[in-house]
């Protein structure tokens, strides 16, 4: 079998040999690694445990008064949704019947099995990145990776709240990936569209890879989802698509401070909420544009985990508001560390790459496994600007910098 070659530095694909420590040395390191992150894995899963035992979940509990409000016939918006805790349920009516299972359990239950299947989730979201960065021992190697995932406040935000992110991000990683059947292949980025609009912007990747069979099927399961919730509810359907759906504040308004996307930045830093938010329509299509671009590039280059953090970077920076739970994503920074730390005999690494993730994570590192007691990191810094926004800031510097990556990138058959 011929070396790899050096073009061949940051490539993803499965036919090239799987990253492993160099040297001795290197593997007693990774070995430390492995335990560290098994430690923080226990360290967090202690705090996670905690929380949801003494806690109640907002986010999961209005998904289930919504999945109730299905049952019983309820409304599903505005004054008509029961919300046991005030917050109202902003996602399609398809959505809410989804959740009816969360209803089949006491709370308390629901909690634990919700917060459980997000762990699983993570887990499943770097398991699949570990294999496709040819990691040996994808699976287990994930393990030790999900402690170091849960060091990272969007992920631990996410248990805090009992979010539905992570789901959201696992089913677009295994489209993205190439872990879907082939013949459902587009459909898992169809049905996170159909639940919450956002993961529609990663079809991209199926459009400029020429993938039209999975652009196809997941343009048709989004519609799906709109056709039976229309079904299900005509008048809340009508409603959420022609008025709820164009509300740029359903997540909060542009300045809350947990707004890490452009809008926050922009509005914390004194422009008005709604100037910040019309500023970002055309800044919304600047960003797509780039977006397409390098993922074009980075597809041509057999880079899909790199192409897969550039979307999730994308999508958090232009959204409307995107606090940071919405950020959960990232977490497929740190397969992309480890993989660019261990490297491939014969082959150079990408420091850019390398640059990049490594100050993603680093702003949104919080070593605390006191879930919902500690402070957030835009609130330990609020009143500074620079710091309060550190989170969205970084994430800009992080699509950047893959924005260069892409430009430097060869196409595989070059």
């Amino acid at each position: 079998m011929a070396a790899p070659s050096r073009s061949d530095a940051s490539r993803d694909s499965a036919d090239l040999p799987r990253r492993r420590p160099r040297t001795r040395r290197g593997q007693i390191i990774a070995g430390a690694v492995a335990l560290l992150g098994m430690v923080l894995l226990v360290w967090q899963v202690v705090g996670v445990v905690g929380h949801f035992r003494e806690n109640f979940l907002l986010d999961v509990g209005v998904f289930r008064d919504a999945g109730r409000a299905i049952v019983e016939g309820g409304g599903l918006y505005g004054d008509d949704f029961d919300s046991r805790s005030g917050f109202a349920f902003i996602y399609p009516p398809l959505a809410a019947a989804l959740f009816v299972p969360l209803t089949w359990f006491d709370e308390g239950l629901m909690e634990s099995l919700w917060t459980m299947a997000s762990l699983l989730a993570a887990w499943g979201v770097l398991a699949m990145v570990a294999d496709r960065l040819r990691l040996r021992w994808a699976p287990l190697v994930a393990v030790p990776m999900l402690g170091f995932a849960l060091c990272l406040e969007p992920l631990q935000t996410h248990l805090m709240y009992g979010q539905i992110n992570v789901f959201l991000v696992l089913m677009v990683t295994a489209d993205l990936l190439g872990y879907t059947p082939r013949w459902l292949r587009g459909a898992g980025v169809g049905l996170a569209a159909g639940i919450k609009i956002t993961p529609a912007a990663y079809a991209l990747v199926f459009l400029v890879s020429r993938r039209w069979g999975d652009l196809a099927r997941s343009a048709g399961t989004f519609l799906l989802t709109v056709v039976l919730g229309w079904v299900m509810r005509p008048t809340e359907s009508l409603f959420y698509w022609t008025e709820e759906f164009f509300n740029g504040d359903r997540g909060g308004p542009p300045e809350f401070n947990a707004n890490q996307a452009i809008t926050g930045l922009l509005a914390k830093a004194g422009m008005d909420g709604e100037l910040a938010q019309t500023v970002m329509i055309p800044g919304l299509l600047v960003i797509a544009v780039l977006s397409g671009w390098a993922a074009w590039r980075l597809v041509r280059a057999g880079r899909p985990v790199t192409t897969l953090l550039l979307l999730i970077l994308a999508v958090s920076i232009s959204a409307p508001v995107a606090v940071t739970h919405h950020w959960t994503g990232i977490i497929v920074a740190v397969g992309l560390l480890v993989s660019l730390v261990l490297g491939v005999e014969g082959q150079s690494r990408d420091r850019l790459t390398l640059v990049a993730v490594s100050v993603l994570l680093a702003a949104n590192l919080l070593l605390d496994n006191s879930v919902g007691t500690r402070e957030p990191l835009y609130r330990m810094f609020e009143g500074n600007w620079l710091l309060e926004n550190v989170q969205g800031i970084a994430g800009i510097i992080c699509f950047v910098l893959l924005l260069v990556v892409a430009r430097r990138s060869t196409p595989v058959a070059e």
